[in-house]
């Protein structure tokens, strides 16, 4: 579903999604990103600033100040989003604000996934989401807890989510072989 919503979107939001999906950073660090806080070269977002009502603050937790590893395809559209820029906010609303998160769930993620027929969520999704992807892909918990900022993996486990295909192709992937059962 996080494939089909950043296809469907379009300018700034298409790139927002595919970084919100691809680091599972939070909304308000998102919005906070500055074009200096792209490593390009070490292929990582360096997490230092939120925003919160439209100000810019302090990452939520101590853990939340990290440094949130980018694949090469998410670098490379990043880098083509943001031309010769140098400074100031990756993602900026009217006249250059941080953007809204009820703004953007309410007037471009939700209208998408009614289009695309998929039960709408917030922007919150997407960190749940990469959680369930690197949870799938057997990656260490200890790693997901620091490339996500959570301080426990308590907090983690329950951002994860399997989806009945995995279930069941899991469950058959690692099935018992037996011999077929006699009942007579």
């Amino acid at each position: 579903e996080m494939r089909q919503i950043i296809d469907a979107a379009h300018g700034q939001y298409k790139v927002f999604f595919r970084l919100a999906a691809a680091t599972g950073l939070r909304f308000g660090e998102l919005a906070g990103l500055h074009v200096e806080d792209i490593n390009f070269a070490g292929g990582f977002v360096h997490v230092t600033r939120s925003v919160w009502r439209g100000v810019e603050v302090a990452v939520k937790t101590k853990k939340g100040y990290r440094d949130a590893p980018i694949d090469s395809g998410t670098a490379e559209i990043l880098q083509v989003f943001l031309g010769d820029r140098t400074i100031g906010r990756v993602f900026q609303g009217k006249r250059g604000a941080p953007l809204d998160n009820h703004v953007v769930t309410g007037e471009v993620l939700k209208p998408i996934c009614k289009r695309l027929g998929i039960t709408p969520g917030g922007c919150h999704a997407f960190r749940h989401g990469r959680v369930s992807q690197l949870q799938a892909n057997n990656v260490p918990g200890d790693l997901i807890k620091d490339v996500i900022g959570h301080s426990s993996l308590r907090t983690t486990r329950t951002y994860t989510h399997f989806s009945d295909t995995f279930v069941r192709e899991t469950m058959e992937r690692l099935s018992l072989s037996c011999t077929p059962v006699h009942t007579n």
